[in-house]
């Protein structure tokens, strides 16, 4: 009786093992170093996002008091300006009436002169 030798077989039976063990891994570590490079960047645009944002907002907050500054020089122009803009509304009103009343008076006066004749 011839018997075969074991310790071949078993080592090509851990040999294929190995072999499918590494087929797999080593795409799946490939993937998942993409994946973290891929979250890795996009953490990183998100905190340059961030400070940009701070930055923006700092820059709006160190302008308030000029701002507000600038209206307080500027809201008491508007206001006159406002109020003589309403003044001189009311004297164009005025003088559309006035106009109006010599109209009336101008053609009662030709409506005189007319009937006289």
């Amino acid at each position: 009786m011839s018997r075969k030798p074991v310790l071949p077989i078993l080592f090509a039976i851990v040999m294929l093992a190995c072999i499918l063990f590494v087929a797999w891994y080593m795409p799946a570590v490939g993937q998942r170093r993409f994946e973290l490079e891929d979250i890795q960047k996009s953490i990183e645009t998100s905190h340059g996002r961030e400070r940009k944002q701070q930055y923006e907002y700092d820059e709006t907050v160190a302008a308030i008091p000029v701002t507000e500054a600038e209206l307080e020089r500027v809201l008491p122009l508007a206001e006159a300006a406002k109020e003589e803009a309403k003044a001189l509304k009311q004297e164009r009103k005025k003088l559309r009436n006035e106009k109006k009343e010599l109209e009336s008076s101008a053609s009662a006066d030709e409506r005189e002169v007319t009937g006289n004749e």
